[in-house]
C-alpha cells in the first residue's frame, strides 16, 4: 500500500509545508535539521531546567535517526 502514512515521514511533512506554500528540497531539509539540533544542544546548556540535560543523552541517537529518514527524501539522490 503506496499510500499508507507512516510515522515520521518527511515525505508527509513536506507535503503539507507545501500546502502552505513552501518548497523544500532534502538537502534543505538536512540543513534546518541541523540547524534545529544545534539550537536544541545550545539551548540545553544554558537551560536552567534538568529534564532538557536529559533528552541530550538521546539526542544523539536521535538526530541520527531522523537525518537518515531525511535522505529517503529523494531516493534517486542516494545511488
Amino acid at each position: 500500500m503506496e499510500n499508507e502514512k507512516k510515522a515520521y515521514d518527511f515525505k508527509l511533512l513536506l507535503e503539507h509545508l507545501k500546502g502552505e506554500g513552501l518548497e523544500i528540497a532534502e538537502e534543505s531539509v538536512k540543513i534546518l535539521l541541523e540547524g534545529v539540533f544545534k539550537w536544541l544542544e545550545e539551548s540545553a546548556v544554558i537551560s536552567e531546567t534538568p529534564y532538557d540535560d536529559m533528552g541530550m543523552i538521546v539526542l544523539p541517537q536521535l538526530k541520527k535517526l531522523i537525518l537518515e529518514k531525511a535522505e529517503d527524501i529523494n531516493k534517486a539522490d542516494n545511488e
